[in-house]
């Protein structure tokens, strides 16, 4: 496997902080050193535990060749075994770029904690999802659904799980409590929480062609479960963050069957107006999914 390495001094100069990623492996941290080699081979000695156990690992770096490191690279091989550090080549462009991000991400502190409403509105054969963060991000989407559906309610459930997937893929590295007026969408990832990989009631299982945006849901969700809580919350009783999903949801959902006669252009302006109008401060909270 191979990794990426970066350091990045700060102000005061005798202060480092190191990033290494890689497809298994994601460490960070901050330690003292008197320049940038120093830096990588104390970073390297600081990840080493989280090293071991995938090796072999060649750790990739990014420094000149007439650099003073590669004339060190065996006795870093001898301190650390199953640890070989590598010259950078252009095959190694993405995990420099993830390092490169997870170090800016790293640097910058954790982002506080975030509330987010979502909602879905489905009606003959159109849906629409919305999200509405308590900061005002907010996001909408619509879609005739690909997958064979036997109940049209479950249109209602598909939505409801789109809004929440998009609001997560489009918070990474936020911790959210996801609030939803839907008790069967949150049974639903409930489920899929617990290791089950059933769909929605309603959904042809057998075509599982048809269910794969169904299927990223479940992916993206499990994956990410760590830094997500959930809400139920009453609809239509005049909670703000609710109120701004539900009307995202249906701006979307009216644009896709056409009936208000809006433009693509004038419906992110419609969005943001509704955004800035529901978009309240919320404490944090979390709660169970049910």
């Amino acid at each position: 496997m191979r990794c990426f390495i970066v350091v990045k001094g700060r102000s005061d100069a005798e202060r480092w902080d190191w990033v290494l990623a890689g497809p298994e492996l994601r460490a960070a941290g901050s330690l003292g050193a008197r320049g940038t080699e120093d830096a990588i081979i104390a970073a390297i000695g600081a990840a080493y535990d989280s090293l071991e156990p995938l090796a072999p690992v060649q750790v990739v770096v990014a420094l000149p060749s007439n650099s003073r490191f590669w004339m060190l690279t065996d006795e870093i091989a001898s301190a650390y075994p199953g640890v070989a550090v590598v010259p950078f080549v252009d095959e190694d462009a993405d995990i420099r770029a993830e390092a490169v991000e997870a170090l800016a991400v790293h640097r910058a502190g954790p982002l506080p904690p975030l509330v987010v409403a979502t909602d879905g509105s489905a009606h003959r054969g159109f849906i629409g999802w919305g999200w509405l963060a308590g900061d005002g991000q907010h996001g909408f989407g619509r879609q005739v659904p690909n997958a064979r559906i036997r109940d049209p309610q479950s249109l209602v459930v598909l939505a409801e799980l789109q809004a929440i997937a998009e609001a997560v893929r489009a918070l990474p590295r936020r911790t959210l409590t996801i609030r939803t007026d839907s008790r069967v969408a949150l049974a639903q990832i409930e489920s899929w929480l617990r290791g089950e990989v059933s769909m929605p009631k309603g959904y042809e299982t057998a075509h599982r062609a048809d269910l794969a945006g169904l299927t990223r849901m479940h992916d993206d969700l499990c994956r990410e479960s760590e830094r997500l809580s959930f809400e139920w919350v009453r609809g239509h009783v005049g909670e703000a963050l609710n109120e701004g999903a539900d009307s995202l949801a249906k701006l979307a959902r009216r644009f896709a069957e056409g009936t208000w006669g809006l433009t693509a252009e004038e419906i992110p302006r419609r969005a943001r107006a509704i955004a800035d109008t529901f978009a309240v401060p919320v404490a944090s909270g979390s709660a169970s999914a049910g």
